[in-house]
């Protein structure tokens, strides 16, 4: 019994891991892109962004079909299943949030985000590009989430007794979130993202565990 208890927190580790993985694989992407393209990324034309979208989505999103088809249908465990109800407390904790994000990304960017982006890309650019963000934000909740078990399994394995701490957001965090200060040119920004990472985890622990309220107000981070 024990045996199996390991090997099922071995497993989600390994699924997060794979995930986080996928997250990260748009950097070795860019990198073949501008090899490809000979030209730096903030350099790509509308269609060569666009191709650059397009493909993350299709990788992101066959990937998080598999790690869920794997957890699911392999493992039992369907997070998607699982439709916890929030507590007023943890949805309060949510919305604020997400308003701290909003007020984070209009502070650093130096306005509404979504305005600039706009104007700065154009509405046929701007539509993919947004797409882009609600299949980056799927993967990103996914590899919450099975990180989460699995920290929550290893504490619960070694009877610590530690409880609503987000193990996936500052693992996100310390991942995706801290390469950002390599990849950006602002290091608010960076910080901006990082700090994003960790709302989001937290967002996944106030909503009760519940996928759909966390992908949704997720997403609502990243679009508004």
């Amino acid at each position: 019994m024990a045996k199996n208890r390991k090997r099922r927190t071995l497993t989600f580790l390994v699924l997060g891991t794979v995930c986080l993985l996928g997250i990260l694989s748009e950097y070795p992407v860019i990198l073949v892109e501008q090899f490809i393209f000979d030209k730096g990324y903030y350099g790509f034309s509308i269609t060569e962004s666009i191709t650059h979208w397009i493909f993350m989505c299709v990788l992101w999103g066959l990937l998080g079909l598999v790690l869920f088809y794997i957890s699911a249908r392999v493992y039992g465990f369907n997070f998607m299943k699982k439709k916890r109800r929030p507590t007023v407390k943890g949805l309060r904790a949510s919305v604020l949030f997400i308003a701290d994000g909003t007020i984070l990304k209009h502070l650093v960017f130096g306005g509404w985000k979504p305005l600039l982006d706009f104007r700065s890309s154009g509405w046929f650019q701007f539509i993919f590009q947004y797409i882009y963000y609600l299949f980056e934000t799927g993967l990103i909740l996914i590899m919450i989430i099975f990180m989460q078990e699995a920290c929550e399994r290893i504490l619960k394995t070694q009877k610590i007794k530690i409880k609503n701490v987000p193990w996936g957001g500052i693992i996100l965090s310390l991942t995706w979130g801290l390469i950002h200060f390599a990849t950006e040119s602002n290091p608010a920004a960076a910080l901006c993202y990082t700090l994003i990472a960790l709302l989001i985890g937290a967002e996944y622990l106030a909503s009760n565990k519940n996928a759909y309220i966390t992908y949704i107000l997720s997403a609502l981070i990243f679009l508004i």
